[in-house]
């Protein structure tokens, strides 16, 4: 079973974010609720290689009540 490492950053709002650890990996488009607000995954990149079963990711984020770009 792989483990995902998540770094959430919102741009814009530096203190928002947060380092959490899922069974599954976060999707283009999927939404994220942080600090009891909702948010859309804009980006997800590969930090490091996978670690054994820990997988490292960076994922952008943004207000889910945003326009898509």
């Amino acid at each position: 079973m792989a483990l995902y490492k998540v770094s959430y950053v919102i741009p814009g709002r530096p203190s928002a974010g947060a380092i959490l650890t899922r069974r599954d990996a976060p999707r283009v488009g999927e939404i994220v609720t942080l600090h009891g607000e909702r948010y859309r995954v804009v980006e997800v990149i590969e930090l490091l290689p996978p670690q054994g079963v820990v997988h490292f990711l960076h994922v952008t984020l943004a207000p889910a009540d945003e326009p898509r770009a």
